[in-house]
């Protein structure tokens, strides 16, 4: 009896601990397709290298209607020239004047639209044991009402 009662409890332990990983993947899945729709949402005319993935986890936009900001990382397998090239080409057919860039270790392209400024920052993702090195990409975008003039400070 106590062998059977056992197995009985075996059986709750396993099931309970599906029907928990299951809904946790469910969770899961949906959170990755609301970011996807609001990336898509946010970044409906910015131009993404085709190589890129969008880490999700890392990916944050906030806000509504004309008062949101956004900042998305991508790592490509293209290389720091290549996503340059790629961005202010692609950036000025898309609608999108280049402003300024500063070209170093860490590259920064700032974009301007008629009502969004997008900051587009290059650097080499650190390389480990497992894996080949990638090109990390830190698109941010804000309209440019999402930021407001900070209040005065009290002097006294």
């Amino acid at each position: 009896m106590n062998s059977i009662t056992q197995k009985i409890k075996l059986f709750f332990v396993v099931l309970f601990s599906l029907s928990f990983l299951i809904s946790c993947s469910n969770i899961a899945e949906k959170s990755q397709n609301q970011t996807q729709i609001l990336i898509d949402y946010a970044l409906y005319d910015f131009p993404l290298p085709e190589d890129s993935e969008i880490q999700m986890d890392n990916t944050v936009i906030l806000g509504s209607g004309d008062l949101w900001a956004g900042q998305i990382i991508l790592l490509s397998e293209s290389s720091p020239v290549e996503l340059i090239k790629f961005f202010t080409a692609s950036a000025k057919s898309s609608g999108w004047t280049l402003g300024s860039s500063t070209i170093s270790e860490i590259v920064l392209l700032v974009f301007n639209n008629d009502k969004r400024i997008a900051t587009v920052e290059i650097s080499k993702s650190k390389i480990s044991l497992f894996s080949f090195s990638k090109t990390k990409v830190k698109i941010t975008i804000n309209h440019t009402n999402s930021i407001k003039d900070a209040p005065e400070s009290i002097e006294e």
